[in-house]
């Protein structure tokens, strides 16, 4: 009884908190709107295909309509006026140099991932991640990702993977492939994983051909607007490469947690020695990124785009990046605070500011708060529901190391590096009112 009033009050805690201003909303103004655009997409696209289709594609796509609603209610998207804007000037550019490009039913939406991605869903829905907007440098790059995923939806590759699936999973040799499979007395499991395994290639291979057609037909797009045509070949190599940027700045944890009357103990970054010596390595972030890893063969088809086009380099359309890369950083703080991801929102916070991209005040505010939230959910016996473990065979090497931090503080640490933290910071912050709030939240722990 007592730990689920504890619960309970650090809900209504957390709720208040939540309450505070942001710069965007994680629920549009206009939720009906967005369901009758659906409801009005997505008939329009089961009739779209064959007559005897259209029963199994209202399945699939009336089920798709559904998560799609859920995942804006459960707030996978956010909605930043700012942001927003910036979009749509690149999206009037390129409708202007495209007048062919029906777009009365096109609806963008940015998804909170910090994975650098954008996709297409094939009924006039794009979305574009939080972490492309990080990747990129210049206006011109996003213009080029834009185009690529305007193309995925002319060229119709959604409704032909569609119709693949149908007719794979309909056709009599794959039915009687899985009853076989299926009805194996021994190796069951075994021949189902590799069937579904082959079936799975064949689906990857059509979907490397069409990003390829994308990227063609893309830069036709692309090549008529007013943006550096390089632009096309600089994103995809950092997409290419942007794997091995995800979580892996550094984030130098004893320079931000040492002081004069309370060091930093290394104790706190130790690894709990193991019974056993695995010597095998797997990433705890492979997962989400083999999910969205939807630019495969990236090297080939930046070699094509070369070959079949002459691609001459201009001046780069840099004028609101900046600004907007500065709202998308501090809004992945918001994000990962929101969902008490407080593994992820230190690491956003550390690694910013090393960059010099997180001025000193916001920086401050925010480990401070951090802090007194990470404090809070170790007393009330929470930690473990929100931060994840230290996977010992990770390769994020600077959440890993974030993780092992804060899974090793005690309370007794916490109240310290706590107080120390905001009075060596409080000159800064002072007169900031969510600052002091911290400062005295430490300084009453530290009487006791």
């Amino acid at each position: 009884m007592k730990k689920n009033l504890s619960c309970l009050l650090f809900i209504l805690w957390f709720c208040s908190i939540q309450g505070q201003k942001k710069d965007f909303s994680y629920s549009p103004n206009n939720v009906d709107s967005i369901e009758n655009y659906l409801n009005k997409v997505t008939n329009n696209k089961i009739l779209s295909f064959e007559i005897k289709q259209q029963k199994r594609v209202k399945e699939i796509l009336l089920e798709r309509k559904t998560h799609f609603l859920k995942s804006i209610k459960d707030s996978t998207f956010i909605f930043d006026e700012k942001i927003h804007t910036y979009l749509n000037k690149i999206l009037a550019e390129i409708y202007h140099s495209n007048p062919q490009i029906q777009t009365q039913d096109f609806y963008f939406l940015i998804n909170k991932s910090l994975i650098p991605n954008a996709a297409c869903y094939g009924n006039g829905i794009y979305t574009v991640n939080l972490g492309m907007f990080n990747l990129i440098k210049t206006d011109d790059e996003m213009a080029y990702i834009i185009c690529h995923e305007l193309s995925h939806h002319i060229l119709k590759h959604n409704d032909k993977s569609l119709e693949n699936y149908i007719k794979t999973f309909s056709s009599k040799d794959v039915k009687q492939q899985i009853n076989t499979a299926s009805n194996k007395k021994y190796g069951r499991r075994s021949a189902i994983t590799s069937l579904l395994k082959d079936l799975k290639f064949n689906f990857m291979k059509r979907s490397r051909i069409a990003e390829t057609q994308a990227d063609s037909l893309g830069y036709i797009l692309f090549n008529k607007t007013k943006y550096n045509k390089h632009a096309s070949v600089d994103i995809l190599k950092k997409l290419d490469l942007s794997d091995e940027m995800i979580f892996n700045n550094p984030t130098n944890l004893t320079t931000h947690f040492s002081f004069e009357q309370y060091p930093f103990k290394e104790s706190w970054i130790e690894k709990e020695d193991k019974i056993f010596n695995l010597s095998e390595s797997a990433n705890d972030l492979q997962i989400d990124k083999d999910s969205i890893k939807t630019h495969p063969d990236i090297p080939l088809r930046i070699e094509k785009l070369n070959r079949n086009n002459i691609i001459v380099a201009s001046n780069s359309n840099t004028n609101e990046i900046e600004s907007i890369q500065k709202r998308t950083y501090e809004n992945s703080i918001q994000i990962f605070s929101d969902d008490l991801k407080l593994d992820f929102t230190l690491y956003q916070l550390l690694s910013l500011h090393e960059k010099g991209l997180l001025d000193d005040k916001k920086y401050i505010n925010e480990v401070a708060n951090l802090l007194k939230k990470l404090y809070d959910l170790k007393e009330k016996h929470l930690f473990g529901k929100y931060i994840s473990p230290l996977n010992s065979f990770s390769e994020e090497n600077s959440i890993n190391e974030i993780r092992l931090f804060l899974n090793n503080l005690e309370l007794k640490n916490i109240k310290k590096i706590g107080y120390y933290f905001c009075k060596k910071n409080e000159l800064l912050s002072k007169n900031d009112p969510e600052f002091q709030d911290s400062y005295n939240f430490f300084k009453n722990l530290n009487q006791n």
